[in-house]
């Protein structure tokens, strides 16, 4: 037989995709029977979400680095101790 693919959304909001060659498969409790467009539709959002929470995280890491840096600065400690210590890497500003 050939094969044949389900999508699922689970009750939690999350969402499989099946394959399989069974004549009549039986489908896991509680979920819902998704369209391959449904599918796609809510994976794009959940990777769009994923996407922005990494975002989020990483500006959140980035402040947090440069408020440790200004603070090291401010106490008299040299741009390039406080950029190791902070961990903080300025960006260049213009000029050549």
């Amino acid at each position: 037989m050939a094969d044949q693919t389900f999508y699922y959304e689970y009750p939690d909001g999350s969402i499989a995709e099946r394959v399989t060659t069974a004549a009549d498969p039986e489908h896991p409790e509680g979920v819902t029977l998704l369209t391959a467009a449904e599918y796609a539709t809510k994976k794009a959002a959940i990777e769009a979400a994923l996407a922005q929470q990494q975002a989020d995280v990483e500006a959140a890491q980035t402040a947090q680095k440069k408020n440790a840096y200004d603070a090291l600065i401010a106490a008299g400690i040299p741009e390039e101790a406080a950029r190791t210590l902070s961990g903080y890497r300025p960006e260049p500003t213009g000029g050549a």
